[in-house]
């Protein structure tokens, strides 16, 4: 084992190497492993105890999380109760925190989904459903799923079956009571899962229809859909937003930033608009205009919101890097270097950023690297002024 300290990326990349082999290891040996379970995580445990560095917890126990998602993958027995009642009873005891069961169980009731046992399923979900908002959802569509489907699994009553539809409408309402977070247990190789994405987004759009006056499955679908980079279900979800709670500026936020970075400026700047309208005294929307303005042709658009933006008392220090911004994006480096040596004497203070923007902006000259260099400016000049007015981060 390495002595010392390991940065946290070297044990990544070991633990991703052992579990590359051992994934391929698993689908050779598939049927021999099924008929000896003790004995394969008995080599598992094994394979974790002789690694070349030291494993932190968490890392270990997701370790194993992972090794038992990938063998429920390859097995053909995940339809055999027994069989994923022993797996889900051997993985944790080869864990660190032996109590730590839930990818394990979250493992297995996503590969039953996937083969139709629904019942089996909501069992392994249902003690996790108030921690993490996608294992809440999977858990009422194992109903709804029992409602449209039915099932052979035993303890299937097919005159029960609006009653699994109320279970299934039960599930989401109290998930808003709740409101977990999405992704405390669903991580790492679990939300590789592609074929429960629509289970999910079925449920979510259901709740929306049946609960229209709450806000938090359209938070948490926005959420979502921009980590995945769902831009159609992102599109409609905002469109349902905005038309249900146009007093809510995060939906606005949303609205804006996606269309600002589908370069769709015309749209940003129109609901820059209905913002000024809605929050004339915010800085915010204000803001967004300046930002906007970088990239629009001439120079109407900037000066209409410089002078929002002096009417809202935007402070000085962050006018000067709009205006250093603004005479940068328009090609004009005469001025953006006047307007950048203004705001070092004026506010010495912040010397640590000018020299830094100075040094990306003007010397920098690899033509090759003329586009990341604007960008690095961008984020650079952004993420100072929306800290400095204590704007959200979308």
């Amino acid at each position: 084992m390495e002595r010392g300290f390991v940065p946290d990326a070297v044990i990544e990349e070991k633990l991703e190497h052992m579990r590359a082999e051992l994934f391929v290891y698993i689908d050779r040996n598939i049927e021999a492993i099924e008929q000896n379970l003790p004995v394969f995580f008995g080599q598992v445990a094994s394979i974790l105890e002789k690694a070349t560095v030291k494993i932190p917890d968490a890392a270990h126990d997701e370790f194993i999380d992972a090794v038992v998602f990938h063998l429920f993958g390859g097995s053909r027995r995940i339809g055999d109760q027994k069989f994923v009642a022993r797996v889900t009873e051997l993985a944790p005891a080869i864990k660190r925190n032996k109590e730590k069961k839930s990818g394990i169980h979250v493992a297995a009731a996503i590969h039953l989904i996937r083969a139709g046992k629904y019942l089996e399923a909501s069992y392994y979900l249902k003690p996790y459903k108030k921690h993490d908002a996608k294992v809440g959802t999977w858990f009422a569509y194992c109903y709804y799923a029992l409602y449209k489907d039915g099932s052979q699994e035993p303890g299937y009553n097919p005159g029960s079956r609006w009653n699994y539809a109320k279970l299934s409408r039960q599930a989401m309402e109290d998930l808003s009571t709740w409101k977990p977070r999405h992704n405390l247990i669903v991580k790492g190789i679990l939300a590789t899962a592609k074929w429960m994405e629509k289970p999910f987004w079925l449920m979510l759009f259901s709740a929306v229809e049946w609960f229209p006056d709450e806000q938090w499955y359209l938070h948490l679908g926005i959420k979502i859909a921009k980590e995945d980079a769902n831009g159609v279900t992102l599109a409609k979800l905002l469109q349902i937003a905005l038309g249900r709670f146009p007093g809510d500026i995060v939906f606005f936020r949303e609205a804006y930033f996606r269309n600002f970075n589908q370069g769709e400026l015309d749209a940003a700047i129109e609901l820059i608009r209905d913002m000024r309208q809605r929050y004339p005294r915010e800085i915010e929307p204000v803001y967004y205009g300046l930002r906007t303005s970088f990239f629009m042709q001439g120079t109407a658009l900037f000066t209409e919101f410089r002078t929002a933006a002096e009417e809202v008392s935007m402070p000085s220090h962050v006018l000067q890097i709009v205006d250093f911004a603004f005479e940068y994006f328009k090609g004009r480096q005469g001025p953006a270097a006047l307007c950048l040596e203004h705001f070092l004497e004026s506010y010495p203070g912040f010397d640590y950023f000018a020299r830094l923007l100075d040094f990306i902006a003007f010397h920098c000259e690899d033509p090759d690297q003329k586009r990341a260099v604007r960008l690095a400016v961008f984020g650079a000049v952004d993420s100072y002024c929306r800290r400095m007015l204590q704007i959200k981060e979308n």
